[in-house]
Parts: C-alpha cells; structure tokens; sequence
C-alpha cells in the first residue's frame, strides 16, 4: 500500500458546458395559493403560486393571522384586533401602520410596501387596509392588495 502520485481523471466537463448562459436569469419564487384549497387541475390538495399572487396571498394570510395562531411560529401575523374598539384617531392608525410594517419587513420576502392605508368603517366595526406593494423581481410589477379586519 502506497501512496498514489498519479490520478486518472474521467468524464471531464465539457468547455462548451461551462460557457452556456442560463435560459432566463429571472429566479423563479414558488408557494402554496392562499387560501388553501382543491386544486380541480391537478385533483391534490394544494396550488402551486409565483410572483404577485404569491405575493398578495402571503400579505392576506399575514395581515388576517393574529400573532399566537400558529403552533410552530407564534410570532406570526399581526394584533389588529385589539384596535378595533379603539378610539378612532391617528395615532390609533400610526399604531396599526407600524405594527403591519414590522410584520411585513420580517415575513413577506421580495416585495416592498409603496403606500399603505388604513381607515375604517363604524357601522360594520371593521378597519380597512389598502397595502401598495411592489415586487422586488425584475418585472416591478406594483399592485394593490386590500384586507378588511372585523
């Protein structure tokens, strides 16, 4: 037994491998539609989701989740409830505003919020929330996506 000076090596890359450009350099997000339902297509149990629907399902989820719901990530989601029988005044929205933006910064990943609105509607005692999001991928693509807590 000793020690071996020489190696063999087999199957060597091709150059021409190595000088291929990838087909799109856009990278691709994937992820369960929200809410989660049959899907008819495929006859499974779950939705296969990219980009801005991805996207708005994951604010809904995050915005319409109170923080303790889930089991395994308690810090999940956003205690918009506790306002609703608040005064109404601005610093009640400021309160609402900073605790959507804290959440948003920590779970929703590739997108950023442009504008966001909260009002709210006394007869149904509910609060109303329009985010303006942009997709951080390269098609910017900016959309709106309403959420109504009561």
């Amino acid at each position: 037994m000793g020690i071996v000076q020489d190696t063999e090596l087999f199957g060597v890359p091709s150059k021409e491998f190595n000088k291929r450009s990838p087909i799109s350099k856009k990278e691709v997000v994937f992820g369960l539609a929200y809410p989660l339902e049959k899907n008819k297509e495929s006859r499974g149990f779950f939705s296969k989701e990219t980009g801005k629907s991805l996207v708005k399902g994951a604010i809904i989820q995050l915005i319409k989740t109170e923080k303790g719901e889930r089991v395994m990530n308690p810090d999940f989601g956003c205690t918009l409830r506790r306002f609703l029988f608040e005064p109404l005044d601005e610093t009640l929205f400021q309160a609402i505003k900073q605790e959507i933006i804290l959440s948003f910064n920590k779970y929703i990943l590739g997108a950023t919020i442009l504008k966001l609105d909260v009002s709210s509607d006394l007869e149904n005692s509910q609060i109303d929330i329009v985010l303006t999001v942009q997709l951080s991928s390269e098609d910017l693509v900016i959309f709106d996506v309403p959420v109504t807590i009561s």
